[in-house]
């Protein structure tokens, strides 16, 4: 009897394990939503089921299934899902895997962006209310396992012109990793080729979800898999949404990009890991960045602004190490603008690539940007700088490059820089409107970075030499 019992409870765990069920995280804004309309002939495969926000119940799937109920501090719109993506990537799935339920987990609201909404820092309602939406799921069914998170937003961080969408999205990415699994993939679509989304804002956000791949292991994006195709959706006539063809297009290259991901990152000896601008604190805040180990040397620019005081930090620590200051100092033009550099070498390679920073300020800045470097068997030279209204020059070091990050502030509009590959732009700040721009540039020669129109209220430059 013994025995009988022993093979009945082996055999109830190996039908289990075979049917575990799987786990699809929606997250994003409308075109996540969809706003083709709804066609309540389309077929969904009989294993799915929607985990629904209102009821925190697993229901069949209908289009008229609200996605996310209301949460403080969310935008509000009207929202109705899961749409024509979302089915095709499931039936897709689903061929491939007859054997297994699929539940889909709808988070996502229209008009929402990182810069209001998604923040992964605990600030963010949507991300807060995805976390407790799968705690609950996951609680419900313990054997269910999550087999992506798609991502499809951009619209709202573009028109907020968000320098730092890339970065908030490696944090995102990285907590929910933290949270569920070190190995959970992730597809990101980005906003499609139309009329309502052709300008340079648009275009910074494009370049940085593209970018995603190259720092973040097992992330691909929709438009790799196409993008001929991608770039050649229609939308529904408002130049902002995909139309029906348009969605069911995406959720084939949801499932195309999802079977092949990829480990592989890009490591050049120099790379921009981080950066931000506008930090709700300055003081000590988490850093989610890849590809960093023992022996890298991490380099720490900042730029910030105030009307009076020094505006530096007086201490910097990555990963609980005390940083090395090669610079710090301010000048005033029309407002004081200060520069610093610090460079820290890792002693052990950090668990998570989620860094604690902290800052230890002279005076709390009004505004400002940070950026992070990860620089592998190079050597870091002394910072070069200059503070003004015209046009900025570095010396470059023959052989090497140059990270460096450029920064203005002016009491309106946006201030560009020439001189370096990305432009990003922040928008209005504490006291002033402020620009800044990060990047590598060539270090043959003199390199020499300038503002598109004269600031007023001054811009300055930092840049550190780095030779192989």
């Amino acid at each position: 009897m013994q025995i009988s019992v022993g093979a009945s409870v082996s055999t109830h765990r190996h039908v289990q394990a075979a049917v575990r069920p799987a786990v699809l995280l929606a997250m994003g804004q409308s075109n996540m939503v969809d706003r083709s309309g709804a066609d309540t002939t389309a077929v969904w495969p009989s294993q799915v089921q929607v985990f629904d926000p209102s009821s925190d119940a697993l229901v069949p799937p209908t289009k008229n299934l609200t996605w996310l109920p209301s949460v403080p501090g969310a935008t509000t719109d009207f929202d109705r899902g899961p749409g024509h993506a979302v089915r095709v990537f499931a039936t897709h799935w689903c061929q491939a895997h007859p054997d297994r339920p699929l539940y889909i987990l709808p988070v996502a609201r229209g008009g929402t962006g990182f810069k209001d909404e998604w923040y992964a820092d605990g600030t963010g309602p949507l991300y807060n209310e995805t976390t407790r939406l799968l705690d609950v799921l996951l609680a419900q069914d313990p054997k269910a396992e999550i087999i992506a998170g798609i991502m499809q937003n951009g619209e709202r961080d573009a028109g907020q012109k968000n320098a730092c969408y890339q970065w908030n999205a490696v944090e995102l990415i990285a907590r929910l990793r933290e949270r569920y699994g070190a190995e959970l993939p992730f597809v990101w679509g980005e906003p499609g080729n139309f009329s309502g989304t052709s300008s340079s804002d648009f275009d910074r956000v494009r370049a940085q979800i593209r970018a995603l791949p190259d720092c973040v292991p097992a992330l691909s994006t929709a438009r790799a898999q196409d993008g001929a195709q991608y770039d050649s959706l229609t939308d529904i006539g408002d130049g902002m949404h995909f139309d029906r063809a348009g969605q069911e297009a995406l959720g084939q290259m949801y499932f195309e990009a999802l079977s092949k991901l990829s480990g592989a990152v890009s490591h050049p000896a120099v790379a921009l890991v981080w950066q931000s601008a506008g930090i709700p604190d300055w003081n000590s805040f988490d850093v989610a960045a890849y590809d960093i180990q023992s022996g890298d040397q991490l380099l720490v620019l900042t730029a910030a602004h105030r009307s009076s005081g020094n505006a530096y930090p007086d201490s910097v620590s990555l990963n609980g190490q005390t940083a090395q200051v090669l610079y710090r100092g301010v000048q005033e033009v029309t407002t004081r603008v200060a520069l610093s550099a610090s460079v820290v070498t890792l002693f052990e390679t950090p668990e998570t690539p989620l860094v604690s920073l902290q800052c230890s300020w002279e005076k709390q800045p009004l505004g400002g940007a940070i950026s992070i470097w990860r620089i592998r068997g190079c050597e870091i030279g002394l910072p070069q700088l200059d503070i003004g209204t015209g046009s900025l020059t570095l010396e470059g070091a023959s052989g090497g490059v140059v990270a460096a990050l450029a920064y203005g502030v002016d009491t309106a509009g946006e201030l560009e820089f020439s001189g370096l590959d990305h432009v990003s732009v922040e928008g209005a700040g504490n006291v002033y409107a402020t620009s800044f721009a990060a990047g590598l540039v060539a270090a043959a020669g003199t390199v020499t970075i300038t503002p598109q129109r004269m600031p007023s209220h001054g811009c300055g430059v930092i840049g550190v030499p780095i030779t192989s």
